[in-house]
């Protein structure tokens, strides 16, 4: 049964336990008809993004909460995806909504996680843990984001350039697996996942702390809009595998 956290948000409790099955992750919804797409699909984190200055598929706070709202009715967990390292902006996008999941996919510090978890209770906090090459950039502080109260870490790549988020690049499997042996929480991994591509990740889907997958750029057919059949393609290949 869901919990009720102490705010009034109904919770999965299930939604971070790996022995539950693969989660798929959609990430950079813009419209209701992309939320209509993945209800229709085995999907269970839709990812909507708020402060990401200059990114294609940034919202305003009032599209954000209608989306968000959405996603909640059609039985999708949403997730604020943010730069932001500002947690008073943060739990004021949260309040009235439904939404208890936050992705910090920037380098905040683990203070900020720290703060969510303090001022917006039964807040769920999925930091992302950033690659370059054979290093992870937050890696001496693991430890710390852990403490302050980090419930899933999500492996994602820098670019060559140093970009962050939606990258399409590829993670180094052999890194992510040596890094996922030091975590005590779940972890989801992003860059380049695809409906062909699980058999090279093979060593990662066998993590006990392996929870899922996030998507994005290859779930978007040429329109640049989430496709249903590239989804429906990519949960087949994931979650049936399993």
């Amino acid at each position: 049964m869901a919990a009720v956290a102490p705010h009034g948000v109904t919770t999965d409790p299930q939604l971070n336990d790996p022995g539950e099955g693969v989660r798929l992750k959609v990430c950079g919804a813009t419209q209701p008809a992309e939320i209509e797409a993945l209800a229709s699909e085995p999907v269970d984190f839709v990812g909507l993004w708020f402060g990401v200055p200059g990114g294609p598929a940034d919202l305003e706070l009032a599209e954000w909460r209608r989306l968000a709202a959405a996603a909640t009715e059609e039985g999708l967990a949403p997730v604020l995806v943010t730069f932001s390292k500002d947690a008073a902006i943060l739990r004021e996008a949260l309040e009235g909504s439904q939404v208890t999941w936050v992705q910090l996919h920037g380098y905040q510090t683990p203070g900020i996680v720290r703060a969510l978890k303090r001022d917006v209770p039964g807040v769920r906090v999925m930091k992302v843990l950033h690659v370059r090459g054979t290093e992870c950039v937050e890696g001496p502080l693991l430890g710390s984001y852990e403490k302050a109260g980090v419930d899933v870490f999500l492996f994602d790549a820098v670019s060559k350039d140093g970009r962050v988020g939606s990258t399409g690049e590829t993670l180094d499997v052999d890194v992510v697996a040596s890094l996922a042996d030091d975590l005590t929480r779940p972890f989801l991994i992003a860059c380049g996942i695809s409906s062909e591509n699980r058999a090279r990740h093979e060593a990662l889907a066998a993590h006990p702390r392996f929870l899922g997958v996030d998507v994005d750029t290859n779930a978007r057919g040429a329109d640049g809009r989430i496709a249903q059949q590239n989804v429906a393609a990519i949960a087949r290949a994931w979650k049936e595998a399993a």
